[in-house]
């Protein structure tokens, strides 16, 4: 009988840990595209006047202040002439609770593009001050180009 009774709870036990693995077992949600992946989903939907380039994370940390001991991988894609304010930009942090300091550093960064073609080439400010900005849990994106309109889908799309 007592043989009988360990039998059963052992199988009881087994059970619910078999259901416990089962119920946590579920995707997170979404996917976790590189960055680079999304960088090139979006641009591929954009039409730029110059000619593009992806730089290193060297030149990013040089145009974006943010800890990167925050970030969890990072890809800007931008005017290789520095002629155009042209750009995408997707930052995915470590944690999505420090999304703000993204869009913090994306924030500067218009910023800072602002006051380098204002003067220099007037003609880009429009795509400046039009520059779209997106967030998605750990992502966000920087889209400076004549034309945005479908980069919020896209960037959605990669989720």
């Amino acid at each position: 009988m007592y043989q009988m009774m360990k039998r059963w709870i052992a199988a009881a036990l087994a059970a619910v840990c078999a259901f416990s693995m089962a119920a946590c077992g579920g995707k997170s949600g979404g996917k976790e595209p590189a960055a680079a992946d999304v960088v090139q989903a979006v641009a591929q939907g954009l039409t730029f006047k110059d000619t593009m380039m992806t730089v290193d994370q060297d030149v990013f940390y040089n145009f974006y202040d943010i800890d990167a001991q925050k970030v969890a991988d990072v890809s800007m894609y931008t005017s290789s002439s520095r002629a155009t304010a042209e750009e995408v930009t997707v930052i995915r942090m470590k944690d999505a609770a420090d999304i703000q300091l993204a869009q913090d550093a994306i924030a500067a960064r218009i910023e800072d593009q602002k006051r380098s073609y204002e003067s220099y080439m007037p003609d880009e400010m429009p795509k400046i001050n039009n520059a779209a900005v997106y967030t998605h849990g750990s992502y966000a994106i920087l889209v400076v180009a004549d034309d945005t309109s479908g980069a919020e889908k896209t960037f959605e799309a990669q989720f």
